[in-house]
């Protein structure tokens, strides 16, 4: 908006100059007045591009032959020092000495102008009036004016191109950094979950390796002294021994339901089937095993369930056949959990049935004691160990619970 008032305000000194000096209002001026609007549009339109300066060279060559047209000049000037210099493919020495010259391509209509003022001769501008020295000052005024305004709003233009790019490179380092800092904060979160869970799981393994021991014992201790008792005849000793491993016994109890609590809550499923799966993963040479996991969360028996299946699944990949590679599948069902672990075979030479042995039986028996079940046997070319956990025996254990 601002290049186009600047335009209009030099257009519009144009003709007013045109008129002080009494010029004819016909074709040549008209024309004159349609070439400047046309080549300051196409100026605008093609500034970009590398010949957009042969529009205003064009318009100031015709100025140099027809005086009328110089009261346009302005125009010329103000585009020219707008404009980038003009882009050359071949660059010699001569022609980085004269791009710079293009900016002031407006001063050549002037030479004639000035050369008819010095000698004194009035003859050569009388019929657009323009010899007049107040005009012509005027004009070279103007024209400076308009190439000091296309200075200007070129510089504008780039600082105001530089502030939008750092503006942008702003924005890009802070998106950068906060994602950085919340890479950082999960991290730092999930550092923390993990020691948290490591901790609990150290406190049940420390409770029942030392407090369960020391328990069992004093149980089997109060259990003898009670036969003891008994065998003597001594009835009052005996009840009380009596009492004593009751009592002992339900602390076991209570300290056992604290560990499995303690067990169940320092148990990550993500954790668990992840590291059962690349403990395999490069065993041997170029055997890679992929994971897909859509379980973000799961009982502790059902984690140690999958983990279990998923270990013995791959050592017998890993035994008894020849694929490169595995694929462990876990899916989170509205009803229940699945896991698929699936190599493309073929079979080793010699495996025979070596797949049924004491792992698959591990993995059907461990699917059972969970409500489950466990489908292991050839599939296309290769070997698929399919179990499946229902969810109900967990939702109704909440359910009474709560």
């Amino acid at each position: 908006m601002r290049v186009m008032g600047e335009k209009a305000l030099l257009a519009a000194l144009g003709v007013a100059l045109a008129l002080c000096a009494h010029a004819p209002v016909d074709a040549v001026l008209v024309a004159a007045l349609l070439a400047a609007t046309s080549v300051t549009g196409l100026v605008s339109w093609m500034r970009p591009a590398s010949l957009a300066w042969l529009s205003t060279a064009a318009f100031v060559t015709v100025a140099v032959f027809v005086p009328l047209w110089r009261v346009f000049l302005p125009l010329a000037a103000y585009d020219q020092a707008r404009m980038g210099l003009p882009r050359v493919r071949w660059r010699s020495a001569v022609a980085l000495r004269l791009m710079p010259l293009s900016r002031w391509l407006w001063l050549l209509p002037f030479a004639p102008l000035f050369a008819s003022l010095v000698a004194g001769d009035g003859g050569t501008g009388a019929a657009d009036g323009l010899s007049d020295p107040a005009l012509a000052s005027a004009l070279v005024i103007v024209s400076c004016v308009g190439c000091a305004l296309g200075f200007e709003s070129r510089d504008a233009a780039t600082t105001h191109d530089e502030v939008l790019r750092l503006r942008d490179g702003l924005r890009e380092h802070a998106r950068v950094t906060r994602m950085r800092m919340a890479d950082v904060a999960e991290e730092r979160a999930r550092s923390v979950r993990m020691a948290t869970l490591g901790e609990r799981t150290r406190i049940a393994r420390e409770i029942h390796d030392n407090v369960g021991h020391l328990l069992t014992r004093a149980i089997m201790q109060s259990q003898a002294s009670r036969t003891v008792a008994e065998a003597t005849g001594d009835t009052v000793a005996a009840q009380g021994f009596g009492a004593i491993a009751s009592t002992l016994d339900g602390a076991m109890t209570m300290v056992r339901r604290s560990v499995h609590d303690l067990e169940d809550d320092g148990t990550d499923f993500a954790a668990q089937i992840e590291d059962a799966a690349r403990s395999f993963d490069g065993i041997s040479r170029d055997f890679h095993v992929s994971v897909t996991n859509d379980i973000a969360d799961a009982p502790a028996p059902v984690a140690r369930c999958f983990a279990t299946a998923i270990r013995e699944a791959l050592a017998n990949v890993v035994h008894h056949s020849e694929a490169r590679e595995a694929t462990v599948t876990l899916r989170d069902m509205p009803a229940l959990w699945q896991l698929v672990v699936q190599d493309p075979g073929p079979a080793a030479a010699g495996a025979g049935g070596a797949g049924r042995g004491m792992g698959v039986a591990d993995i059907e028996s461990r699917a059972r004691a969970l409500g489950g079940t466990a489908l292991c046997g050839p599939y296309a070319a290769g070997w698929r160990v399919f179990v499946s956990l229902p969810k109900s025996r967990w939702t109704t254990r909440e359910g009474s619970t709560s």
